[in-house]
């Protein structure tokens, strides 16, 4: 006997059963593939793996990041009493938690103050953070977080990945991902992931066949392929943002490196206790001239674009990743003119080095 190394794909709509009475089985037994809005093979078995690289007992795979951001937010405030959010967010999050009439007041607090405004929730509130944070790489602490509050706590964790934080072993109700990003890893599929309890994800599982955000069975295949290499991708890019941040600190033409591996960013402790003391592999850092274009005009090596993650390392600003968000609520945020934010792929860090310092106009020695 054998059987393959990676799992088949099972590219079905419906699948067919033997008589009415198993077909019928399948309306409570999701064990049982009835039409693959509902489950998929290939995608429970790809959600069974997600879950315990997370530490889950469920996880749920849908179509993007945003649907998964939509997807926990929507299971974890139905009658919720309140929202509470930090400010700094990737944009596409800011703007939903602007565009949809949620029936709960939201307040937005800085990250410094999340865990005193958490004390002051009503009962049955939601908290919802990221961690690392979008774009400038602050980090929540999370048992402080729980320990200060009996709220729902939903941690997006796109930026650290199962490899370096599980934020359901720290406290933390729901876990969520962008698996477009590190969980795939080589810039070819658009997914997201839910994790948590059974009966979380129970909730989670009824709200995603109805609203139909269902992942198709190839790009589940291509994340399971990304898995195979996950934690050897993050430690490399992580390893290589930590040598860029500590090279880019010693350049007059940058004003502030944001990376919690340098011992001045104000979470470096902290990531030593969440990240084990890994700073993950996206980084951002502030120009001094405030301009940013001229300089990401002048990378080679380095790709410009908006995503993060896979083996390509990738350069942008928040005039696009948060184009929506209000300038002053930007500003705030610590999104200056000037911020550029690399996510760190798997070239060999000389060479990134050497892009970086020609469109700098320095050394890179």
């Amino acid at each position: 006997m054998s059987k393959p190394i990676s799992p088949p794909i099972h590219l079905s709509s419906a699948f067919l059963f033997e008589d009415t009475a198993s077909m019928k089985a399948s309306l409570t037994d999701r064990s049982i593939p009835l039409y693959s809005r509902w489950s998929n093979p290939t995608t429970d078995f790809v959600e069974q793996e997600i879950a315990r690289l997370e530490g889950a007992e469920q996880s749920l795979l849908v179509a993007s990041g945003m649907a998964a951001v939509h997807l926990a937010l929507h299971t974890a405030t139905q009658g919720a009493t309140a929202i509470l959010a930090q400010r700094e967010l990737y944009g596409g999050t800011d703007e939903l938690l602007r565009a949809v009439p949620w029936p709960q007041p939201v307040q937005r607090v800085g990250v410094d103050e999340l865990i005193e405004a958490a004390r002051r929730l009503p009962s049955g509130a939601v908290v919802y953070c990221e961690l690392p944070t979008n774009p400038a790489i602050r980090l929540v602490d999370l048992r402080a977080l729980r320990a200060a509050t009996d709220a729902t706590i939903v941690v997006d964790a796109t930026f650290a990945s199962p490899a370096l934080l599980r934020p359901l072993e720290h406290g933390a109700d729901l876990v969520l991902h962008s698996a477009t990003k590190y969980l795939g890893g080589h810039h070819d599929l658009t997914a997201g992931v839910l994790s948590g309890s059974a009966e979380w994800m129970e909730r989670a599982w009824g709200w995603r066949k109805l609203f139909g955000p269902t992942l198709d069975p190839s790009a589940a295949w291509r994340i399971h392929r990304g898995l195979q290499t996950l934690d050897l991708r993050v430690r490399r890019a992580s390893e290589s943002a930590a040598v860029l941040a500590a090279w880019l600190d010693d350049q007059p033409a940058i004003a502030a490196v944001h990376h919690p591996s340098r011992p001045g960013h104000p979470d470096h402790a902290l990531c030593a206790e969440l990240l084990g003391g890994q700073g993950g592999g996206v980084m951002a850092f502030v120009l001094t001239s405030g301009n940013a274009a001229p300089f990401l005009d002048r990378l080679a090596r380095v790709g410009v674009g908006v995503s993060l993650g896979g083996t390509h390392t990738l350069a942008t600003t928040p005039d696009l990743t948060h184009a929506k968000v209000p300038a002053a609520d930007r500003l705030a945020s610590g999104l200056v003119p000037g911020l550029v934010r690399l996510s760190v792929g798997l070239e060999p860090v000389d060479e990134l080095i050497a892009d970086l310092a020609q469109a700098l106009g320095a050394r890179s020695q």
